[in-house]
């Protein structure tokens, strides 16, 4: 099965869960269906525009690797993507998956156990400064920004209920 095949395979596959997305929404209350329909038919414009591009472009330019663009690692400077050694390229690649995987689970494991307020707020700013991406001013500023924009999109304008996490009990006997 060729790439482009595959490609348009998993493309297909998110198209059918957005439609289920916008299927099952309409069948939600008014205010129920304010998040999911916006969404699933936001994510449906999305992948009609990736498939026809990418069945438009040559296959040579579909080459993106998402993981190097994840852990924002760069090549090697003067190498060629493929060149030198195999056995580092592939040793790269599981470390740089161990990495995009820690990342995710990091953020889980937060939201579980203080709630998604707090664990917003730690790992931005956790990742800011222990990535460098900015300076420790800039990034403790950008990480209450973010924060306090989630908070005031998910808890004030749409009154979700959130998750307060496992540790609320002790937290509360504090108070």
């Amino acid at each position: 099965m060729s790439r482009r095949t595959q490609e348009n395979l998993i493309a297909a596959a998110l198209l059918c869960v957005f439609i289920g997305v916008i299927v099952m929404s309409l069948g939600y209350g008014p205010r129920a269906r304010m998040i999911p329909l916006p969404l699933a038919t936001f994510g449906i414009i999305l992948v009609v525009v990736q498939i026809i591009w990418q069945n438009l472009r040559s296959t040579t330019e579909l080459q993106v690797d998402l993981l190097q663009v994840l852990t924002r690692q760069a090549e090697e400077a003067g190498a060629a993507p493929g060149e030198g050694e195999g056995g580092s390229k592939r040793n790269s690649s599981w470390r740089k998956e161990a990495v995009a995987l820690g990342i995710v689970a990091v953020l889980v494991g937060l939201i579980l156990l203080v709630g998604p307020i707090p664990a917003v707020f730690a790992f931005t700013g956790g990742y800011f400064l222990l990535s460098r991406h900015y300076s420790w001013l800039k990034g403790i500023i950008y990480t209450v920004a973010f924060t306090v924009a989630v908070y005031l999109l998910f808890v004030v304008a749409l009154e979700v209920q959130l998750y307060h996490g496992v540790l609320e009990p002790l937290v509360e006997r504090f108070r």
